[in-house]
């Protein structure tokens, strides 16, 4: 059992560092929009860490919030579209 904690605990570890390169190719223009986004990335983190240790299954509210923060994540950076000029 401890094995695979770890196991999943580097897992994770290597999911978190892959999302966190994506993230960084990622600018947003507003320092509020950045935080905001980090924030979200942060949260996706947190429930995929959740996941790892104790199983995917949360009776699928944990995949579901995944879903509603990366739809809240592209929202944010359509706002931050909307601040650089670019969508009307």
């Amino acid at each position: 059992m401890k094995m695979q904690s770890i196991k999943h605990f580097a897992l994770g570890a290597c999911c978190m560092a892959a999302l966190s390169a994506c993230a960084a190719s990622f600018a947003l223009s507003h320092p509020n929009f950045q935080s905001a986004e980090e924030a979200l990335q942060a949260a996706i983190n947190h429930i995929h860490g959740a996941q790892n240790v104790n199983g995917p299954t949360f009776g699928g509210h944990a995949g579901r919030a995944v879903e509603l923060i990366k739809q809240a994540q592209s929202e944010v950076a359509i706002a931050d579209e909307f601040h650089q000029g670019r969508r009307w």
